[in-house]
């Protein structure tokens, strides 16, 4: 073919050249070949080493471990150790079988320590174990429930026995993360119920489930909702909130808004009123009003003959008579007020509505010594029992304090011990009755 390319002709010396180029090409790949083993091999052995070193570590720290030493001695610790080992090893393996083997073998070895923990450090019974929140808490990692705890008790200033309770009845608590959860949810008590460290701890240990609520959901809504529907300042609503920290945990829609209207129409309060009765005693708000409430005021309004009006008066002046019960307190006091005093029905609800503070009166510390002081003072029980009619407010007044050293006083003085005297004794205030007594005493000097 006269058009085709004609060879180049090579010369012997450039052959040779060629040959040496790729004889000392052919060389170097061999030696990246080695070079590439000696370098996974260092790899391997320094993976050795660092699983040996992790060994070492975990044999020194697992004894050092609570819940290791309550557990069965003959159990190997150096064995669980090396389990770990075997779990790290295994992602160096191709067997995929073999590494979910051992990730299951070391997730059942942290809930052997997170049980270990809750029933020898935390007192779990088998009860509380088999609850679905403990069973989730089993499967943290090990060292995270213990730090929760300790975090807790460090940060409420707990005791063990009370951490300990807190965690058996309500173990969603351990399930909440310390510094996403629980410590904003208590910083924002603190600010918003103005509490210090004393108050903030009485408040948890009293109910600790507030500590499973949300901020958002649920802790904000109830605390807005009571300030406005009581028309509370923010000193009234930590008052309530003190005294009776469960009501965090009742529902709006289902028990506080049904409760507090029904309270409100059923003793004819206005919202000043409603508020003063709920903020003297908060615990109202817990009361069920089927099985608490209701019972108590038809029951009083029967026993005393008194219209709606009446009772709400009585409930407005001692919240706590919702408190007492029908057949140990309400009852044995009435009855036994009836009879010391040879009361008809009238006089004695006429007595009730004057002094309701008789209802929370003891009779064998109070109410029956202030008979006695009364009957002894005038020498006639007659009349004695007239003046305790006229002025019921003489039971309230402490005899060790004012009723008994103002009537040494008297005597002393020389004056004439009579009812009018004796209602002084009771009713003035110190300032009234030292002028009272003064005065008495100088006339008294003058004849």
């Amino acid at each position: 073919n006269d058009n085709a390319r004609p060879r180049k002709k090579t010369s012997r010396r450039s052959q040779e050249s060629r040959r040496r180029r790729q004889y000392r090409k052919g060389g170097s790949k061999a030696k990246g070949r080695e070079g590439l083993s000696a370098y996974c091999n260092i790899i391997v052995t320094m993976k050795r080493i660092r699983s040996c070193l992790l060994v070492a570590s975990l044999v020194a720290w697992f004894p050092s471990v609570p819940a290791f030493q309550t557990r069965n001695p003959s159990r190997s610790v150096t064995s669980r150790a090396l389990r770990l080992i075997n779990f790290q090893q295994c992602h160096n393996c191709q067997d995929r079988s073999s590494s979910k083997s051992l990730f299951w073998k070391l997730r059942d070895d942290a809930s052997i320590v997170n049980q270990d923990y809750l029933v020898g450090t935390l007192g779990f019974g088998k009860d509380e174990l088999q609850k679905n929140t403990t069973k989730r808490m089993l499967t943290l990692e090990n060292g995270v429930l213990e730090e929760r705890v300790n975090w807790l008790k460090d940060r409420l200033h707990l005791k063990r026995s009370e951490i300990n309770k807190m965690a058996q009845s309500h173990p969603s608590i351990l399930d909440k993360r310390s510094d996403e959860n629980l410590m904003p949810k208590l910083d924002y008590l603190e600010t918003r119920l103005l509490l210090d460290e004393k108050s903030l701890r009485k408040i948890i240990v009293g109910a600790p489930f507030i500590l499973s609520f949300s901020t958002k959901d649920n802790l904000v809504p109830k605390l807005d909702y009571l300030q406005r529907r009581l028309g509370l300042d923010d000193v009234s609503l930590r008052k309530i909130i003190l005294a009776a920290p469960s009501t965090l945990g009742l529902s709006i829609e289902d028990n506080l808004e049904p409760k507090l209207d029904w309270l409100q129409q059923r003793l004819i309060l206005n919202d000043s009123k409603l508020s003063k009765v709920i903020t003297t005693l908060p615990a109202i708000l817990q009361y069920s009003i089927k099985g608490n409430i209701e019972p108590k005021l038809d029951w009083l309004q029967q026993r005393l003959d008194l219209d709606d009006a009446s009772v709400g008066k009585i409930i407005q002046r001692l919240p706590s008579v919702l408190g007492y019960s029908i057949p140990n307190k309400l009852e044995p006091q009435l009855n036994w007020l009836q009879q010391r005093l040879s009361l008809t029905d009238e006089e004695l609800s006429n007595l009730m509505q004057a002094n309701p503070v008789l209802f929370g009166c003891s009779l064998d510390s109070n109410i029956a010594p202030t008979i006695n002081f009364f009957v002894e003072a005038l020498g006639d029980e007659r009349e004695a029992l007239a003046l305790l009619m006229r002025s019921p407010a003489l039971f309230s007044y402490s005899l060790e304090k004012r009723l008994k050293p103002r009537l040494e006083e008297v005597k002393k003085v020389g004056l004439v011990v009579n009812a009018a005297c004796l209602k002084r004794i009771g009713e003035y205030p110190a300032k009234r009755w030292q002028t009272s007594l003064d005065f008495q005493a100088k006339q008294l000097r003058a004849i």
